[in-house]
């Protein structure tokens, strides 16, 4: 909610194929979907555009788009298997690439607050989207954070999208802006090819 329009501010294209909550956790079309009238499911087509027209766009999945991700995603989430690394990678990647990116920065959560508890099943997943996406010929990074506590001041989706729209103002938290600001130089970095990440 704050990485992508500050990415696309700065003239980087950013696709982005979000999905719903699992378990206890509210996902992006969650967010996105409080905002009265939000268009969540665009077609193909209408996401290309969209990205050409504004720079950014988000949309859920389809029928049309990633359907089998579609399916495995609530499958894990009746079966307990919300955790597991072969499941998370495969859910992650299949929408990324599906969306067409070029380059991937992966925000790969570790804490109590994660499915990833540890440090070292954090490192496990991001290597294995990271091998994935160098299989499917994306530059790919990822950024290891903490959710042994809560980012930011705000709970529920309606009061994240508020925070995340103060955050861009430059009135948010100090932790969510310091790890968007960190993923979104990430981005830059794999999109233009070259700089250092403190330009970025």
């Amino acid at each position: 909610l704050v990485v992508l329009p500050l990415v696309a501010s700065i003239g980087v294209p950013v696709a982005k194929m979000a999905g719903r909550g699992l378990g206890y956790t509210g996902g992006t079309i969650d967010k996105l979907e409080s905002i009265p009238g939000f268009q969540s499911s665009l077609t193909v087509d209408e996401f290309i555009r969209s990205v050409k027209r504004a720079g950014a766009a988000v949309t859920a999945q389809t029928g049309n788009l990633v359907p089998g991700d579609k399916k495995l995603y609530a499958l894990r989430d009746v079966t307990a298997t919300v955790d597991s690394i072969p499941l998370i990678a495969s859910s992650i990647m299949s929408k990324k690439i599906a969306a067409g990116c070029d380059a991937l920065v992966l925000d790969v959560k570790v804490g109590n607050g994660a499915f990833m508890k540890n440090i070292d099943d954090a490192q496990k997943l991001a290597q294995v989207m990271l091998d994935i996406g160098r299989r499917a010929g994306l530059r790919t990074s990822a950024v290891l954070s903490s959710m042994n506590q809560p980012m930011g001041l705000a709970v529920g989706n309606a009061l994240e999208v508020r925070e995340a729209i103060k955050t861009l103002q430059g009135k948010g938290p100090a932790d969510l802006e310091e790890l968007c600001l960190e993923v979104a130089a990430q981005m830059v970095l794999l999109a233009q090819g070259e700089g250092t990440r403190e330009k970025a």
